[in-house]
């Protein structure tokens, strides 16, 4: 960060109180965590659910912050700048932060896949510039109106690209993320029912995701799921924008010819590359044409997309394999839990040459539909042929009520931990899979 405490007040339109001498200062960092902050940074003050940030304003100070925005004015503070909203305050100095360092940048949303697509097209962009430092990647859940902007604050002018998910639970979230990050390339990976407690349908979801493209620059290209049943909503969004298809067929821009031995032969509007998925599942497979589509984009080699897909392992709590009690196979899919994710990892345990078994908990934010989706889940594993099923969560009972075979529903995880023990062996292959809630990863680390 190399702006004075003036300029920063100029960019948030903010009211400055305090000792002038300091304006001409330059700062060194910002933050919204009051223990983190350290001599000559810029602390701004974020309201949250359970808690507002203007409340550590003095500690921040008292821990050497230059100056403190907050959305009122606190007596006895010391060099505040005031605002009407700390969120939209620290968006400002994001976007403006970003406009200044000129590198491009992809953003991803979808229902499915944004981080596996994100970790994705960071490799390739890694072995095409020839360094991981160079790419700066939106960390964890750094996905929203708070996460987003403090990612893009951390751009360096030794930067040569970024890559960013934008996560949302309410209609505006992604447009106004996507004007902050004026994105280069914009990717749909799929519209799924997440979060439809918040929109109602999956055209609402749809509507929302297809957001992402208001800030996609006038000469940025839009990245689409071809074969999603909103490709036309999506399209017509996107508008005039230069569009980069992908899908399993040949509709799409970037398709799979044929699969042998476990490499694919993907099609593309630069030629045909071959390529070997480690990830599991097809979904995997559609988050690397994503990330191809993507990275064809940016004018990436085929022979360094190529690279980058293969080098590509695990993304922890994605389907990651792990060694688990008595040797046996443990997939760790906890990450997080929507109706298509659960149904890919199904697919992927259902094709296990093994004995299986499928622990699950509850799925979040269904709406009213919340018992009608766990219902469906239990005929989707069914079909799948899973014959040991074992279930927590209030939800989670209609899934396991829905099962044929030896399926079991468990109160609260320590008994499931104990009865799963008895019945796993060495040639057993478990999945574990639930939404961020649940907390699920205990019962992984149990049995690893």
């Amino acid at each position: 960060m190399e702006l004075t405490l003036n300029q920063l007040r100029k960019i948030i339109a903010g009211e400055y109180h305090g000792d002038t001498s300091l304006l001409k200062k330059t700062i060194k960092n910002i933050s919204i965590n009051s223990n983190a902050i350290k001599k000559n940074d810029l602390f701004i003050g974020i309201k949250g659910e359970k808690f507002n940030g203007d409340d550590f304003a003095k500690s921040a100070i008292k821990n050497g912050a230059l100056a403190a925005v907050v959305s009122y004015d606190i007596k006895e503070l010391e060099n505040k700048i005031i605002v009407k909203n700390g969120r939209e305050a620290l968006g400002k100095i994001a976007q403006y932060w970003k406009a200044q360092s000129k590198l491009p940048l992809i953003a991803i949303t979808g229902s499915n896949g944004k981080t596996t697509t994100k970790e994705m097209i960071g490799s390739i962009l890694s072995f095409h510039i020839k360094s991981k430092l160079k790419v700066l990647m939106s960390q964890g859940n750094f996905n929203n109106d708070i996460g987003l902007p403090l990612s893009l604050l951390n751009i360096k002018k030794t930067q040569k690209y970024a890559v960013v998910e934008m996560g949302m639970n309410h209609k505006g979230e992604i447009k106004y993320l996507s004007k902050i990050a004026n994105p280069d390339v914009a990717v749909v990976t799929n519209i799924g029912e997440a979060h439809i407690e918040f929109f109602g349908s999956k055209e609402g979801i749809a509507k929302a995701k297809s957001e992402i493209f208001s800030g996609l620059k006038d000469n940025g290209v839009a990245v689409i799921n071809r074969e999603d049943e909103f490709y036309s909503l999506l399209k017509s969004a996107a508008r005039r924008k230069k569009i980069i298809t992908f899908g399993l067929s040949s509709k799409s821009d970037v398709h799979v010819k044929k699969t042998i031995q476990g490499i694919s032969h993907i099609k593309t509007p630069k030629g045909l590359v071959e390529v070997k998925v480690k990830l599991k599942g097809e979904h995997n497979l559609k988050n690397a044409l994503a990330a191809i589509a993507a990275s064809l984009a940016l004018k990436i080699p085929l022979k360094t997309i190529k690279k980058g897909i293969e080098s590509i392992k695990f993304v922890h709590g994605r389907l990651e394999i792990k060694k688990g009690l008595h040797g046996c196979i443990l997939i760790d899919d906890t990450y997080n839990a929507n109706p298509a994710s659960m149904q890919a990892a199904i697919d992927v345990l259902a094709n296990q040459d093994c004995e299986k078994i499928l622990i699950i908990g509850d799925m979040g934010e269904l709406g009213k539909k919340a018992i009608e989706y766990h219902k469906s889940i239990g005929a989707y594993i069914n079909k799948n042929k899973i014959s040991d099923v074992v279930g927590t969560g209030k939800l989670t009972k209609y899934v396991i009520d829905n099962c044929q075979g030896n399926a079991k529903w468990f109160e609260d995880k320590k008994t499931l931990i104990q009865y799963v023990k008895t019945k796993v062996k060495k040639n057993s292959c478990v999945l574990v899979k639930g939404s961020r809630f649940m907390k699920m990863e205990e019962v992984v680390d149990a049995l690893t």
